[in-house]
């Protein structure tokens, strides 16, 4: 039997990311324990995950220092490392938009893109990430490949760029295709452009957000370049019925903050969990099938590793909303109470003591399933 290609698959949510690289310091210390240095061949991600799987697939022959080095990132992260949370940086902004709002259809002027300013991103993605060692990686063999989602505002088509082996497979699907690319800062911060708040990342001539946004098949990419095995990590609680219970008691209209929260949270984390659902039945389907015909099968079965929060982190969130900057918590007021813009809080509250304690909640949830990830690892 040949290698089996194993993929790791990273989905977005903002400083949710912390949660991820929790996890991936967890599968990081088993992996070390196996004497096991290159855990995964293929790297996927969007949005937050976008940046960490950069990272890793810069460090792919050596994944435990790898995940070493994002923890120490992710542990002193803060907003002005993100986006310009100053008074005068954010005023400057929002007179640009009411601007546009009063006058634009008078004077044609253009509206503003978004509500906050991320070149600080930038500076830090360049500053601490070396893509050359990406294709070193890959011409080294020790990286099949590195898979990056982000939508494309002209088409509204999901474009993944891939940077990889020679002769890997490419695909286009509705509303979603490949691309291949020599990765750089600029498709890290177009994946991770939240729509609205972040702004739109030009990409030769056209501009991208988010990935998340009309990837309906966040799993898929990782498969199409020869996965047989991957392990999803998600920044959301299954099946939680958190929120609700938060704001249950509130029987007004929803609030603009409260319908936001419902807008993002469907853009950002429903794709990872509704794929996961499908290739969950998919395998069952494929197991109920004699295994001499499983090799005329169009669908072949994929194991996975699912990991996600158990706790809320919007909750988390909402505890220490307090650490975010003065003036986007006074944005964040106007739109609603905390329980109801905690998910919105959760995107954006880059603070070492949220993200410290979202790292140790992925590791302790990631050690929980160690029998899980030590077979994953294990060909």
């Amino acid at each position: 039997m040949g290698k089996i290609n194993k993929a790791l698959v990273l989905s977005g949510g903002g400083a949710r990311g912390a949660y991820q690289v929790g996890v991936l310091s967890a599968i990081a210390d088993i992996a070390q324990s196996m004497g096991v240095h290159q855990a995964f061949d293929i790297y996927s991600g969007v949005s937050a995950g976008a940046i960490n799987a950069s990272f890793l697939a810069a460090g792919a022959d050596e994944f435990a220092i790898s995940c070493k080095s994002l923890v120490d990132m992710w542990s002193l992260l803060t907003s002005d490392q993100v986006f310009y949370s100053d008074v005068s940086s954010i005023g400057k902004i929002g007179f640009n938009w009411v601007k546009s709002v009063s006058v634009g259809g008078m004077s044609g002027a253009t509206p503003g893109q978004a509500l906050l300013d991320t070149a600080p991103l930038k500076k830090l993605i360049q500053e601490r990430l070396s893509f050359a060692k990406i294709q070193n990686n890959i011409d080294r063999g020790t990286l099949q490949a590195l898979a990056i989602t982000a939508l494309d505002y002209e088409s509204s088509v999901a474009i993944t760029f891939v940077q990889g082996q020679k002769n890997l497979t490419s695909w286009e699907k509705s509303r979603r295709k490949s691309e291949l690319a020599q990765i750089q800062a600029e498709h890290v911060m177009a994946s991770s452009a939240i729509p609205l708040l972040f702004p739109p990342i030009g990409v030769g001539n056209r501009y991208f957000g988010d990935g998340c946004v009309r990837n309906t098949a966040p799993c898929s990419p990782s498969i199409y370049l020869g996965a047989r095995k991957i392990l999803v990590i998600g920044v959301r609680q299954q099946g939680t019925t958190a929120y609700k219970l938060r704001v249950a008691e509130n029987k007004k209209a929803p609030s603009v903050g409260r319908v936001l929260n419902v807008l993002l949270n469907s853009v950002l984390l429903d794709g990872v969990e509704l794929d996961i659902e499908r290739l969950g039945r998919i395998n069952s389907l494929i197991d109920q099938i004699p295994s001499p015909l499983h090799s005329d099968l169009t669908y072949k079965k994929v194991d996975y590793v699912w990991i996600s929060p158990s706790v809320d982190i919007g909750e988390i969130a909402a505890e220490k909303h307090l650490k975010l900057p003065p003036i986007i918590r006074y944005l964040l007021k106007g739109l609603g109470t905390i329980e109801e813009t905690s998910e919105i809080v959760s995107y954006l509250l880059f603070d070492p003591s949220f993200c410290t304690q979202l790292i140790e909640v992925g590791y302790e949830d990631g050690m929980k399933q160690k029998d899980e990830i030590r077979k994953f690892i294990e060909d």
